[in-house]
């Protein structure tokens, strides 16, 4: 089944891409950029896309449910993030939404990584049966 290496290949070179412009962004050292991250944020990106890369290349069964425990890790990231949010009383809207908004991408991605895993297991056990 090709399907799960696709998914798999395509969370690598997004991740790639993210860690890309992490690094890019933060050596250009702009006082405001659209996306502002830190050295360990990028390598983190770094890392999933070469742990991605791996997954694309594993048996069948192993990616299917490598892809839903990235689905799952990257959930309880993104909900670290929210209970890390030390937004106070006096604090710009527009930061308070913009650390919002990153959370819930991060959420929004985990969700949609685990609702593909879990579709190609279902797909697997269909093709299988």
């Amino acid at each position: 089944m090709k399907s799960s290496s696709t998914i798999a290949w395509t969370f690598s070179v997004l991740f790639l891409v993210l860690a890309l412009l992490g690094f890019i962004s933060d050596s250009l050292l702009v006082d405001s950029a659209f996306f502002e991250t830190n050295t360990i944020l990028n390598f983190t990106h770094l890392i999933t896309a070469v742990g991605f890369a791996f997954v694309a290349k594993e048996k069948v069964d192993e990616s299917i449910h490598h892809i839903q425990v990235f689905g799952v890790t990257y959930m309880m990231i993104s909900g670290i993030g929210f209970m890390g949010m030390n937004i106070q009383i006096g604090e710009p809207w527009s930061y308070a939404l913009y650390l919002n908004f990153l959370n819930y991408v991060q959420f929004g991605l985990g969700i949609i990584l685990s609702i593909s895993g879990s579709m190609l297991k279902k797909r697997r056990r269909l093709i299988l049966a």
